[in-house]
């Protein structure tokens, strides 16, 4: 006797963000300095690319669409990991029925997602001793470093920052 079940959805909505309006945390860059020093060593060309790529964003209000292209292209420059990228490309973690990545082009504030994220991570894991728990969690935190600079970059105007720039 065959029993066929139907599938398992994978559907999964959005995650939900408690507080949407966040817009700077103790990730958030003030100066040159703290953004450069984050992303690290970097060819002055690729930083020009980089900072005209980046501008226009808010990510605040951005979308799994947009950040899956940034992430990639900082993936694809060695400028980020693949642990990283991973995050960045999940988004607001929609998904359909199939398991695929749905509302792709929803925006939502990734700066407060990635703090929350990190946040519930740390209270949950206190006495985790596993280390795939910690790498992630160490990702997580490199994470909201990286949208600190990259809202960073987005939004000045100041051109040719020497600070850490490979020649």
């Amino acid at each position: 006797m065959n029993v066929i079940l139907p599938a398992m959805s994978m559907k999964a909505d959005a995650y939900v963000i408690k507080n949407p309006l966040e817009i700077t945390n103790q990730y958030t860059k003030k100066n040159a300095e703290d953004a450069v020093g984050t992303i690290g060593p970097i060819a002055e060309s690729l930083f020009d690319d980089l900072k005209s790529s980046l501008r226009g964003y808010d990510f605040t209000s951005v979308s799994t669409k947009e950040l899956t292209k940034i992430g990639a292209e900082l993936y694809h420059n060695d400028l980020i990991d693949l642990y990283m990228y991973d995050f960045l490309s999940l988004g607001n973690m929609a998904f359909d029925e199939r398991g695929h990545k749905a509302e792709v082009d929803v925006k939502f504030n990734a700066v407060a997602m990635f703090n929350q994220l990190l946040e519930e991570r740390q209270e949950i894991g206190g006495s985790e001793s596993a280390s795939r728990f910690h790498e992630i969690t160490n990702s997580l935190v490199r994470v909201n470093h990286l949208l600190g600079a990259l809202s960073f970059f987005a939004n000045t105007n100041q051109n040719g920052l020497e600070i850490d720039i490979e020649a």
